[in-house]
Order: structure tokens, then sequence, then C-alpha cells
């Protein structure tokens, strides 16, 4: 978020924030802390998560450094689990983790390099903060991760590999390692990052990624099937006919090259439904275990 975020305190003996609330003029963020309803509304779906993240900190008050998700926030990385709201942070002189219902307390060493500055709140650096991510969030998640950092050059493959290798515990690191492996900066989004995933787990061919093809470059494309494989990140074409037809044009474009035989498409509500996207590959005719 780039303006501050104006967050209120919702006093008990305070009537008129009280009554801001019922009537929908405030929205309850946290226990005491509220936000105008209209800036909740504009801030979307990161917005708001950051704006949840500034009132629990404010609430609980301040702690050793933001890591792991809460860092990831701060840092602009992709996240595709499910949502968590509670703020974690890493303390290196606790001895165990602590889960709270509103913190997460991460018991884990801090060099002075792990620890910058975000607006103001003290937080992992980047390359810490995917270690992190990468030990303690899905593989899906730890792939679109790494290909966002990839891709925009934030953080050197060396660098990684030298991190993941020098970290003093196991856990997660057979994962972190599997995921860079996979990792591919091609890939131009957090759903072409699940998709590859999916398609991978399911034994579909690999796809070559970002196929230029006349006027058009394809998120997906399978040569030796004639397949292109498109990515709709949002529904994006609702209302938008203008869109629509530019779209369709596209498609059918694609469809009079020689090479190209079908054209499937998907979004993030395939990719929830259980086989969905498994079902449209396969319905265009993309085997699996070859």
């Amino acid at each position: 978020m780039n303006e501050p975020i104006r967050l209120q305190l919702l006093r008990s003996d305070d009537r008129d924030a009280q009554h801001a609330v019922r009537r929908g003029e405030l929205v309850r963020v946290t226990r005491g802390i509220a936000v105008d309803q209209d800036d909740w509304v504009n801030a979307g779906v990161r917005g708001r998560a950051r704006i949840e993240l500034e009132a629990v900190v404010t609430a609980v008050g301040e702690w050793r450094t933001l890591s792991h998700r809460s860092a990831a926030l701060l840092w602009n990385l992709p996240d595709v689990d499910r949502p968590d709201r509670r703020v974690h942070v890493t303390d290196p002189l606790l001895a165990t983790t602590h889960s709270g219902r509103r913190v997460v307390r991460h018991a884990a060493p801090l060099s002075d390099d792990d620890v910058t500055t975000i607006d103001g709140r003290r937080v992992t650096s980047l390359l810490r903060t995917v270690v992190d991510l990468a030990r303690s969030t899905s593989y899906e998640n730890v792939v679109a991760v790494l290909d966002h950092v990839l891709r925009l050059r934030l953080v050197d493959e060396t660098a990684l590999r030298r991190a993941f290798a020098a970290w003093p515990s196991p856990r997660g690191m057979t994962r972190a390692r599997r995921a860079l492996l996979f990792a591919d900066p091609l890939a131009e989004s957090p759903g072409e990052s699940v998709s590859r995933v999916r398609a991978d787990h399911e034994g579909f061919p690999p796809p070559v990624l970002q196929q230029r093809m006349g006027r058009s470059r394809v998120d997906f494309w399978w040569p030796r099937f004639g397949i292109v494989g498109e990515f709709d990140g949002l529904v994006k074409y609702e209302q938008d006919t203008g869109a629509i037809r530019t779209e369709k044009q596209r498609e059918q474009e694609l469809l009079m090259r020689p090479e190209v035989r079908r054209v499937v498409r998907w979004g993030w509500s395939d990719l929830g439904a259980r086989g969905r996207f498994q079902t449209l590959l396969r319905s265009a005719g993309l085997p699996t275990g070859c």
C-alpha cells in the first residue's frame, strides 16, 4: 500500500466510534482497531491483508521482526496458500516457536543481514523471507515465489542455492531444493506457476512457456500435441465486450496456424475445483505419462 494506513482505536467508552461501526462507517479489523469503510472496500485483497497486519501489530504491540508470510506481504511476494490472518514474527531469543490466535512467534536465529526495514517495520530481508517461505509453505506457493523472484531478478539463483544449503535445519529443505529445480523465470504469474505444478503432478508433459506465435505470445505450448494453454488470472471479461471480442479474435488467429490444433483456457476457479483443471487438459487431448 502506497499511502499510510489510517487505523482508528476503538475504545469501549467511545460511543461515537461504536455507533460508526454499527452503521457500517467503520470496519472492525481486530479487537480494538477499526478502519474507514471506504478505505477497506478500496484496498483490495492484498491491501486488506496489509491493514489486518498493521491492526494486529498496533493492537498487540511491537515484537522482534516480521517474517514468513507477513514479510512476504510487505515484499509483495505471491501467496497462493489458504489465507492466514495471523502475524508471523521471528524472535531469536525464543527457544521454541509459539503459535497463537493472532501471532506466530518463530524461534530462529537472525543475523544483521537477515533484517531490514519496510515502511518503518523491522522485517526479514528478501532472501531470508524466501528461505522461510520455502521451509514453511506449500510446494505450490514456494514455486510461485521462486518463479516471481527469479523472473524479476530480485534474488540470484546462486544465492538461493547457497542459502538453502547453509540453513542449519533440514526441515523443509528437500522441498525447497526441489522447487528451485522446478522454478522457471518465464512463468509470469502465480496462476501460471500453480498450473505448472498441477500439470507436472498429474504427469502431463512439460510445456514451453511464453511461446511467440505471430502477434501473440501464449502462456503454455505443447508443440508435440499442437495444444496452446492460456491462464486467465482474473474474471476480466465479464462486462467488457471489447476485451471478449479481442480474446476471441486472438484465439481464432491461433487456431488458424497450422501447428495449433487446440486452445484450452482456465482460471483460478478451474484450479480450485477438484479435478477440473486436469479434465480440461485431458479433454484438449493432452496425455499423461509420456
